[in-house]
């Protein structure tokens, strides 16, 4: 890999563009294909080649080119390397892309990233850790660290992996006057010390708000781990982040992403006040993402309501770089070791989740879920619903139904489904003729595996994010990571829906696996559709924006199990290159330490098998 990274450079003139030899599968030999909208052939030079690629367009028949030509931020034409040198002039650029894949950016559809790089050190310690002890001694060595009676906060742990959550008896030895608080790895659940119950005033009689847990010890004391609502009794006491701090932790943040080659987003669930960051931002050009907003609906009618008569529209801003698409619903929790989420059948201790919604009854939630729902289908707004458990789910759509019935004049919003984990194949039926989509997260069912099997049984969890069953009922499905629940490598996306593969062993649910074509295009071209970009993003056809990733490698080619560490040699946002294989210390160490994980598994799970677990007949 090393010499094609020292040939991958920026050259000047038309020289470099007419090299390159026909690649099989290519677009047709006789031309190369244009954009139609006027900005092709014979309206001056590109601004940037891109050659010696295997360029996937990722349109609807997959076609492949060599090379394609970029003028003012847009495709302009794809085809062989040698059909690009009608584009070239004195100032066209030229990207050697040596022999590795060139694919559109990818759009992580579904990424907190107003949150995403406060996640990181100096803001934020990392405690995802194996074992209760080497939690305790991350926090340990930040309370001596610390400023007095600086709040230390943490994110990461996961009760799937230890043997149980962190509780205040765990911190409270080493945290001394420093209120902790510690996000799971799901943002479902937080765990603090005494210090913060007493500044929230938790004490063994309070009552949790609908839809929260409050958990308690054998002497019926609480432990300090909160879950769903009941996290925001400790809300106002935990001091926000700085503007600055949030400005900068973003523009970190962004810079990650394009080492991963992503070039859009959907952030879901921001407030008015981020919402007004972006907005400063793209007005004055900083904003380096696309960035699709939905905003926090609340889980009250009147929470809604309040919501949009304080939203203005923006004005004056690019919708291509920032755009509000609607609101996100919050529907149930999470089938994990948690279970929050609202299952038909009970988990298999009998316990069960429930809906978010105000109401005494199951019934009185649902109707409060479908009245939040047609308020915001009536307001024209395209609604996103976290939804987990089957019975929220049919829920979910249910009231997507009833609101499309109600007022048709709303057409084509799109309403999907967030996070889909088990929804029932009937329901996909449902979504498939009616349009609803599905946001999947292949990489965190890599996080969990067969770590669910205590939860939901071996069934279950084998079939959580159903990808071949949505697919083949003609859902369609996007991908994203949940960050800063799971690192946002798209690869390690791609390398979970393929191989189904856990991060600590053993394989959950080959009969949903799916191929590296649909995996790539749950990444690019169906986000664009759930974006209502379809138009002018996700694919590299002619007359699209130049959103370019390339990866270092054959990525088609590649043996399942490398996928995730593919080096991503240089990404290209608006026909910018704004990532060109380089990044500074602090960025590399977050990405090698994303990426290595999976390879890490792998081995893992191998050696216990005592063969490679990937090989798979075809991909």
């Amino acid at each position: 890999m090393g010499n094609r990274l020292d040939r991958r450079r920026f050259l000047q003139g038309s020289a470099a563009a007419a090299a390159g030899a026909a690649i099989a599968g290519t677009l047709p030999a006789h031309a190369a294909m244009a954009d139609p909208g006027g900005r092709g052939p014979g309206r001056g030079p590109a601004d940037l080649i891109i050659r010696n690629g295997k360029v996937l367009l990722l349109d609807r028949h997959f076609r492949t080119a060599e090379a394609i030509a970029i003028r003012d931020g847009v495709v302009v034409a794809a085809g062989r390397d040698k059909d690009m040198r009608r584009f070239t002039g004195r100032g066209t650029q030229t990207l050697d892309a040596g022999g590795g894949t060139v694919l559109p950016g990818i759009n992580d559809s579904h990424l907190h990233l107003g949150g995403f790089g406060l996640d990181y050190p100096p803001f934020t310690i990392d405690v995802d850790t194996a074992t209760i002890e080497e939690l305790v001694a991350a926090v340990r060595t930040a309370a001596e660290d610390a400023a007095p009676g600086a709040w230390i906060r943490g994110q990461g742990w996961n009760d799937n992996r230890l043997p149980r959550p962190p509780r205040r008896t765990d911190l409270d030895p080493v945290s001394g006057d420093h209120p902790v608080v510690l996000r799971d790895f799901s943002a479902h659940a937080v765990a603090v010390n005494s210090v913060v119950l007493r500044m929230a005033g938790i004490t063994r009689d309070t009552v949790p708000p609908t839809g929260g847990v409050i958990e308690k010890d054998a002497d019926g004391e609480p432990t300090g781990v909160l879950r769903e609502t009941a996290r925001d009794l400790i809300g106002r006491h935990v001091p926000p982040f700085t503007d600055e701090e949030v400005s900068d932790a973003l523009d970190r943040a962004i810079d990650l992403l394009h080492s991963l080659g992503i070039t859009s987003v959907t952030d879901p669930g921001i407030g008015l006040g981020r919402l007004a960051l972006y907005e400063r931002k793209a007005r004055s050009g900083a904003l380096g993402l696309r960035v699709n907003a939905l905003l926090s609906a609340g889980t009250t009618l009147d929470e809604l309501r309040d919501m949009l008569d304080a939203y203005e529209p923006l004005r004056g801003v690019d919708p291509r770089i920032l755009r509000v698409a609607g609101v996100k619903v919050f529907g149930d929790g999470v089938p994990t070791a948690a279970q929050t989420a609202w299952l038909h059948e009970p988990y298999l201790d009998g316990s069960n989740g429930r809906l978010m919604m105000e109401g005494d009854t199951s019934a009185e939630q649902v109707a409060n879920l479908h009245e939040l729902i047609r308020t915001a289908h009536d307001a024209g707004l395209q609604i996103g619903t976290h939804a987990t458990g089957d019975a929220t789910i049919d829920a979910v759509v249910a009231g997507y139904l009833a609101a499309m019935r109600r007022n048709r004049r709303r057409r084509d919003l799109r309403h999907y489904v967030i996070h889909g984990d088990l929804t029932p194949r009937e329901t996909l039926r449902k979504m498939a003729r009616n349009d609803i989509g599905v946001n999947m997260n292949a990489t965190i069912k890599y996080l969990l595996g067969r770590t669910l099997d205590p939860v939901l049984g071996p069934e279950r969890t084998d079939y959580q994010w159903p990808y071949r069953s949505a697919l083949d009922l003609g859902v369609r499905v996007s991908s994203a990571s949940d960050a800063s629940v799971t690192f946002p490598s798209w690869l390690q996306g791609v390398q979970s829906a393929v191989l189904r593969e856990g991060r600590f062993g053993g394989v959950a649910g080959e009969a949903e696996r799916i191929t590296v074509k649909e995996a790539l295009v749950t990444y690019t071209r169906t986000p664009a559709w759930q974006d209502h970009a379809e138009r002018w993003k996700g694919t590299l056809e002619p007359g699209n924006a130049a959103d370019v990733c390339v990866v270092d490698a054959d990525l088609l080619g590649a043996a399942p199990h490398d996928l995730v560490d593919l080096p991503i040699a240089a990404t290209v946002q608006g026909g910018r290159v704004v990532y060109d294989g380089k990044a500074d210390a602090r960025t590399k160490k977050i990405v090698n330490a994303g990426m290595s994980a999976g390879k890490q598994a792998h081995g893992a799970a191998c050696l216990q098998a005592g063969r490679c677990c990937c090989r798979l007949a075809e991909i």
